[in-house]
């Protein structure tokens, strides 16, 4: 999978674009700071009123407005995949950008843009259609209540590891055909996946150990993709297989890929939406109590938490020609992080942004982006998120979660989440 933010030479910055005097965000995306990952919101804040289109230490431009964000994820001149490989290579080296997790990347919808794009994503949504999500809402219903049981089993409950972190896995491998009985192979590959997402480089073992999972997951899913042609089922795999498009398919490698590219993106958003979620309705009692007299607002509410607490913070678009973005000159080439939470909380966007309000009105989160790059997985994620934070509250009346130590994921600036949520019930 690909680093998430593409990180240049400091001294390859253009020249400095005027911004309010003495503004120095503490923001490291290579070396995130605790505070950071504590509290983010208020490094965003400090942006988007002092510089809300920054050209950072590290060569890249960085939006923190709805505004800009909103068009950075819509616009047809900037793109999601374009020019990445290239700048990898020159920064990085051929060696790299042969190794098995980048060439899987190349593969994923995720890092195509233009007609390329669009042909993957047709292939993968005729297959991935509103129909099937729709219809796995029973099956998830079911893994979370199992999920439930055996969380009453264990001595102390920890949320984010025994209800939030098992189930988009396990719903991911019923969607695609996986044998129950293989499941658990899938768990601990799905949630360490997202490290190379990351900006951070990764490790000469992290390299191995995410190389090794590629090799692996190819090697599964051409068992799986050939049992799939012999004797197709209802599920995505069998899916992909017969799907076609103006005459095309997939090939093998495009559709091992671009599974592996669901089990990623699922994973760790739908993970951190719950345990964020969660957290948010404890921190804000009145809104928990809410919610609880009245279910009928949970997919509202659950929007609310993508807005308020967004478990993916940011993605990177590189232009496609010079563009003006607000006040400054993004030349051809350049990248632009876009802080997709820091748009989510933009008072010019959301009246009361920083409030927790799960009855905002014209709630229309950034975070599973826009335009061609739309998630495929939004729908999905809404309804694992909706089926667990119902079935968690209705199963758990008395829960308490400890909210006086906090731990967050560690090193972490693309994606927002819990470690661990202890709680007694």
């Amino acid at each position: 999978m690909q680093q998430e933010l593409i990180l240049e030479n400091p001294a390859a910055a253009a020249d400095e674009v005027p911004v309010a005097a003495d503004f120095t965000p503490a923001f490291d995306p290579l070396v995130p700071h605790p505070d950071h990952v504590r509290d983010p919101y208020v490094v965003y804040r400090a942006l988007r009123e002092n510089a809300p289109v920054y050209r950072s230490p590290y060569a890249v431009w960085i939006a923190s407005r709805h505004r800009e964000v909103s068009l950075l994820l819509k616009d047809a001149r900037f793109g999601r995949g374009y020019f990445y490989f290239e700048n990898l290579e020159k920064r990085m080296g051929s060696a790299t950008v042969n190794q098995p997790i980048y060439q899987s990347a190349r593969n994923m919808m995720l890092m195509k843009d233009g007609q390329e794009h669009t042909r993957v994503k047709d292939l993968l949504a005729k297959a991935y259609s509103a129909r099937r999500v729709t219809e796995m809402r029973p099956r998830i219903e079911s893994i979370m209540d199992g999920l439930v049981q055996e969380a009453r089993q264990q001595a102390q409950l920890d949320i984010m590891r025994d209800l939030a972190f098992p189930l988009p896995s396990a719903v991911i491998c019923a969607m695609v055909g996986i044998p129950e009985s293989d499941w658990g192979k899938f768990r601990k590959r799905s949630a360490t996946g997202s490290r190379a997402l990351e900006p951070a480089p990764l490790s000469p073992l992290e390299m191995f150990e995410q190389n090794q999972s590629v090799q692996e997951f190819h090697e599964y899913f051409s068992w799986l993709i050939d049992l799939r042609t012999r004797e197709p089922g209802d599920d995505l795999t069998s899916a992909l297989i017969a799907a076609e498009v103006d005459g095309h398919k997939l090939s093998r490698v495009e559709m091992i890929d671009n599974i592996r590219m669901l089990f990623i993106g699922g994973q760790e958003t739908t993970v951190n939406t719950i345990g964020n979620g969660l957290l948010a309705l404890f921190q804000n009692p009145e809104q928990l109590e809410l919610l609880r007299a009245d279910p009928s607002l949970l997919p509202g509410a659950v929007v609310e938490m993508i807005r308020y607490d967004s478990s993916v913070q940011m993605t990177p678009r590189q232009a496609r020609e010079d563009v003006r973005l607000g006040d400054v000159d993004v030349a051809a080439g350049e990248t632009v992080i876009c802080l997709i939470a820091s748009a989510n909380r933009d008072p010019e966007a959301y009246e009361d942004a920083d409030r927790f309000d799960i009855r905002h009105k014209k709630n229309y989160p950034l975070s599973f982006g826009g335009g061609p790059h739309y998630c495929l997985g939004a729908q999905l994620g809404k309804i694992e998120a909706e089926v667990a934070i119902d079935s968690i509250l209705r199963n758990f009346p008395t829960l308490r979660p400890q909210l006086d130590d906090l731990q967050w994921l560690p090193n972490t600036v693309v994606f927002r989440g819990l470690k661990s949520l202890p709680a007694t019930y």
